[in-house]
């Protein structure tokens, strides 16, 4: 519901700044790239993260067990298959996305290689669980949100470097943008989502003992604690894409923002230890 408001209070705040401060063809001009603004926010907020994350959908002939584990986790949840796609990121991360009754299974290439037949149905168990109990559209859409500031930020940086082509000016421009974005899209997530996402999520899993122990095998599987998941190891990667391309700045956005994998996997683990 606050993310909804949110994108309602923008669209009319963006309305009234294009309408006050612009005029004629520049006026008809924004107010259609508002217009397909607003189209993409109610239907397509879930093909706007997959255009952002550069996923590619996965053919059965290529991933028959993949194919097979949703169709098998979709049936026992009783929810919509879905369709699945993979991309190429930093992270072992995998993302539901929903809109309406349109589903999606987003994973890393690097997990999908990384996990067993039994490991990759309890993966499609846990994101599928989250269409089940109505928590996977919510989400969808504040992704939508931090991946389009992310992705029209860095627009804009392109722009202005192309006018200005001096590499000095260009890597001066990311590292603004970073340190003017990335704080905002963090208040936003935690303001919009929240930890208490993940442990509502972490609750309905542990009803479910033999798909959690399966979730536990791919966690040991995962980077441990002290590597890729501490924060300094994270800031060292943000940083480090900044000279990158703007498609990877995006992607990085997303892959970093909080997710279950950090909070069922790698504290379960830590008290292991």
């Amino acid at each position: 519901m606050r993310v909804t408001l949110f994108l309602f209070i923008l669209c009319c705040l963006l309305g009234a700044i294009l309408w006050a401060c612009l005029s004629g063809a520049l006026l008809f001009l924004g107010l259609a790239v508002l217009l397909v603004f607003v189209i993409i926010s109610i239907g397509y907020t879930d093909t706007a993260i997959l255009f952002i994350l550069g996923a590619r959908e996965v053919r059965s002939a290529d991933e028959a067990e993949f194919h097979a584990a949703s169709a098998q986790e979709a049936y026992k949840l009783a929810v919509h298959r879905p369709r699945l796609y993979f991309y190429n990121g930093s992270l072992e991360r995998a993302f539901v996305l929903q809109n309406k009754k349109s589903i999606s299974l987003v994973m890393s290439k690097d997990l999908l290689d990384i996990c067993s037949n039994d490991e990759l149905a309890a993966i499609c168990f846990e994101l599928l669980l989250q269409v089940k109990k109505n928590l996977a559209a919510k989400r969808t859409k504040v992704m939508f949100v931090i991946g389009v500031a992310s992705w029209t930020s860095h627009a804009m940086v392109d722009v202005l470097t192309k006018i200005i082509p001096k590499n000095e000016f260009a890597k001066a421009m990311n590292w603004l943008m970073f340190y003017l974005m990335h704080p905002w899209l963090d208040l936003f997530f935690k303001f919009s989502l929240g930890e208490s996402y993940f442990k509502k999520l972490s609750n309905l899993i542990n009803e479910y003992p033999y798909e959690n122990d399966l979730l536990q095998k791919v966690g040991a599987k995962l980077r441990s604690n002290n590597e890729i998941y501490s924060l300094s190891s994270r800031k060292l990667v943000q940083f480090s894409s900044v000279n990158k391309s703007r498609h990877y700045q995006n992607i990085i956005t997303l892959e970093f923002l909080p997710h279950e994998w950090d909070l069922i996997f790698i504290s379960k683990m830590e008290a292991r230890v």
